[in-house]
């Protein structure tokens, strides 16, 4: 991996990090980037006020982000495009076990970065952008970092999900952190098997290919 300017998928780590700080339920009337500022603001006051309790218990920031955050992804949706061709050979118990290992290797990749970079960062929101039949949105927005270094450019793709918006993507740089992840697991299912995936994805043998030993 080469720096994040040359690299745009080390910014996937930060972009993680935004999108479990944004995705929240929100009726789908209203516009997706006041869903995006509102939980900002909530988020980043939530973590505000139990910082120093997350940071000794890290089972119970894991549980919050687990049941308050993450439900508002769409991860049904995310699962069967990460599994893309593959999709047709997997039983829906399998899609299933894919969904819940690959949303649980989420929260535990991302969510010490969301905790120790919470205050470090701000973001400018762009109007959202509906498609004509009111089924999907995209959200531009920028990240700016308080250390002084360059903004991070974000786009939110986002769905109308019975009537709630969820974020199901995430482009840092123009890269997508999900089609992106679906070349690592599609390369992962040819080696072994859907099976052998999901166990290796439940048990942390595989991680989202990004470079998160550098600070973003």
């Amino acid at each position: 991996m080469i720096s994040a300017m040359r690299n745009p998928l080390r910014t996937l780590c930060l972009g993680a990090v935004a999108a479990l700080s944004f995705a929240a339920t929100a009726l789908a009337a209203t516009p997706p980037e006041q869903v995006i500022k509102d939980t900002t603001t909530a988020i980043q006051a939530d973590i505000t006020r139990n910082v120093e309790k997350y940071r000794a218990d890290k089972p119970s920031f894991y549980k919050m982000v687990d049941t308050e955050i993450v439900p508002h992804f769409d991860t049904t949706y995310v699962a069967k495009v990460i599994l893309g061709a593959h999709l047709k050979q997997a039983s829906p118990e399998q899609v299933k076990q894919f969904e819940t290992a690959f949303k649980d290797m989420l929260v535990h990749s991302y969510a010490d970065k969301l905790l120790e970079y919470y205050d470090s960062v701000s973001i400018d929101v762009k109007p959202g952008r509906v498609t004509g039949d009111g089924k999907r949105a995209t959200v531009d927005t920028t990240l700016l970092r308080k250390d002084g270094k360059p903004p991070i450019p974000l786009t939110f793709s986002m769905r109308d999900d019975n009537g709630e918006w969820k974020v199901w993507d995430i482009k840092a740089e123009n890269i997508s952190l999900v089609l992106n992840f679906r070349t690592q697991i599609d390369a992962e299912i040819k080696k072994s098997s859907i099976a052998s995936v999901i166990e290796r994805l439940g048990n942390g043998q595989i991680q989202a290919d990004v470079d998160t030993d550098d600070k973003p």
